[in-house]
Order: C-alpha cells, then sequence, then structure tokens
C-alpha cells in the first residue's frame, strides 16, 4: 500500500532537474522497455516501468535505495522502440546521479586495481564504456605515482579493462584472469578426457552472458552437447587473444567467440572491441601457424533463437580433429 502522506513530491521536481531526468513524467507505462530489456533475463524485478512510476508519484526512498537504479547499462535498446521516445537510461542516470549525492552506493561487484602493478598506460581508461576509469596520483609506501583508480559508482563491471590490460593490474571479481583461466583449464580438461572417444572436434566457446537471448540457446549453453564446453563472460570484449591462445595451448581443437550484434552490445562498445580483437588475433594466429579456422567469431541479435546451437553444429563439423597448437 502506497500511503500518500510518505510521498516526497519534491523528488518528483529534483529528478525534472537533473541533467537527463526531463522526460520522467513522458512515459505512459506501456511496458516496452522492460519487453526489450536484456537485464531481465537475470534480473525479474529490474522493470524500468515500474521504476519511472515510482519515481513519478514522489517515492524517494523506494527509488533511491532501490538495487534496480544502479542495473541499466544504457545499451538503450530500449530507446529506438519506445513510442515516447524516451531514453530511459538518462533517466536512471539522474536517478542515480541524486541517489550518489545523498550517499548511496553502488551494490555488487565493480573493477578494482593492483595500484602496486599498475603501469598507468592508460589502455583501461580509454576501453571503459562508462568513463569509470582515470589515471591518478596515489601514494604506496610513502612514494607517489600515477595509477588506474575506478569509480564505483559509474562501473558497470563489464571486465572490459582486463582485456586490455597489459599488466593484468586491474579485474573484476569473478572474472579475473586467473578465475577465467581457471575456467577454460576445468574446461579443456574435460575435454581431454573424451579424447579417446570418436568426436568430431573439441570445441570451447567463450560466450557472452548477454548473447544468449532465447531459453533454447541458454539451455544449449547451461547443457552443450559432448565435445563442446562454454565458458561464460560477461562481455565479448572480455576475451583477450592470451585468453583464447591459452585455451588452444590446453587441448582444445577449436575456440568460438560468441557476442552481441554490433549496434546491440550491452556494454555499449564491447562488439567493437570484441571486432577490432579479431584482427589482432588472426595476426597472431598466422605467426604462430595456428590455421586461421580454429578460432571462429560470431554475434548473435536479439532476434536470433536457436542460432547458438546452430554455430555450435559448425564449428563441430567445420574444424579438423586432434589439432595441434
Amino acid at each position: 500500500m502506497i500511503r500518500s502522506d510518505q510521498l516526497d513530491h519534491s523528488f518528483v521536481e529534483e529528478v525534472l532537474a537533473e541533467p537527463g531526468g526531463e522526460n520522467l513524467l513522458t512515459c505512459s507505462s506501456c511496458g516496452t522497455c522492460a519487453a526489450t530489456c536484456l537485464v531481465r533475463r537475470y534480473e525479474p524485478s529490474f522493470n524500468p516501468r515500474l521504476i519511472l512510476r515510482r519515481a513519478s508519484l514522489g517515492m524517494r526512498e523506494a527509488v533511491l535505495s532501490s538495487r534496480e537504479i544502479w542495473l541499466c547499462s544504457a545499451c538503450d535498446l530500449c530507446y529506438d522502440r519506445c513510442p515516447k521516445h524516451i531514453h530511459i537510461s538518462d533517466v536512471m542516470k539522474a536517478m542515480r546521479n541524486i541517489a550518489i549525492r545523498e550517499g548511496y552506493e553502488r551494490p555488487g561487484p565493480v573493477a578494482t586495481v593492483n595500484v602496486q602493478r599498475c603501469v598507468a598506460c592508460g589502455q583501461c581508461v580509454a576501453a571503459c564504456p562508462y568513463n569509470a576509469i582515470s589515471l591518478q596520483t596515489v601514494t604506496i609506501s610513502r612514494r607517489q605515482k600515477l595509477a588506474a583508480q575506478v569509480d564505483a559508482n559509474l562501473c558497470m563491471g563489464c571486465g572490459i579493462c582486463n582485456a586490455v590490460c597489459p599488466s593484468s593490474s586491474i579485474a573484476v571479481e569473478g572474472y579475473s584472469d586467473q578465475d577465467l583461466y581457471s575456467d577454460l583449464r576445468t574446461s579443456t580438461h574435460a575435454l581431454r578426457q573424451l579424447a579417446g572417444k570418436p568426436l568430431a572436434s573439441k570445441v570451447v566457446a567463450m560466450v557472452c552472458q548477454w548473447s544468449l537471448r532465447s531459453e533454447a540457446d541458454t539451455s544449449v549453453a547451461s547443457d552443450p552437447p559432448e565435445g563442446v564446453e562454454v565458458v561464460t563472460v560477461p562481455c565479448a570484449g572480455r576475451v583477450s587473444p592470451l585468453l583464447v591462445l591459452t585455451a588452444l595451448k590446453e587441448g582444445a581443437d577449436a575456440v568460438m567467440i560468441v557476442g552481441c550484434d554490433r549496434e546491440e552490445c550491452h556494454y555499449r562498445k564491447g562488439s567493437q572491441l570484441y571486432e577490432r580483437r579479431q584482427v589482432v588475433l588472426s595476426s597472431l594466429l598466422d605467426m604462430m601457424g595456428i590455421e586461421p579456422r580454429r578460432v571462429r567469431f560470431a554475434q548473435m541479435g536479439s532476434l536470433d533463437r536457436r542460432r547458438f546451437e546452430r554455430l555450435i553444429g559448425e564449428t563441430l563439423r567445420d574444424v579438423p580433429c586432434e589439432a595441434a597448437v
């Protein structure tokens, strides 16, 4: 039950005055944004329509203390479909800005920096889709040095920074290089145990969790065919060339990297970085004498259904068995 004496009507004016929040009252609560949003697959409680509705009623505490206002990644898939042409992500950002000023903090894991190892190259700063990283002077053992620093309220935990870091000094909990190497070794060990069986090939699939849009594709990723191991990553942009080479070195016949379509990346520019990485990786494979067809890149859009299963089938068919690095 909503009590009128608990509503703060000044909160509505505050959101409207915040840059990006001017469309708060434009929303007609049609629910198109919720039907489009990828976040709802993993966070059923996330409903942009309801969040904007609560804000428009003046439910200050309920909105600012909610976890949901931090979950929007500004992929803006909903914007093209919104009949009112509202940038939901801008309204969410406006509410987050107010929350930050009032002392609320982003929940969940964000990127952290090992400042002793950081070489201040700035690659993470350039790659971050959310401008959450900057180079700052820090003090270590009474000595000053330049190092990357992360604004926890801006970081979305995509891990792209880790993929471009030459010193592995920045990472998101659960998706550090060590975590993913461990997953890869576990996966390739499982494949090696199948080596005595007549398999077409042994495949490691590194899959962006946001690219799996249908229940059918999610089911295949959870229970892949024999000879295939799936390693889930937060973004295809998180997959570095070294991770791919590690999988091949550990015994995989082929590696498949699956991400979102370029215009539908959940983390804004992860797919663009992923596309550029194909060029770098192709050069590395050529220098090492590794067949290019052993590494396959694919993208899945919001309208694709059961494509992941087809991609696996094509990879199993096209890659030779027991290829050697």
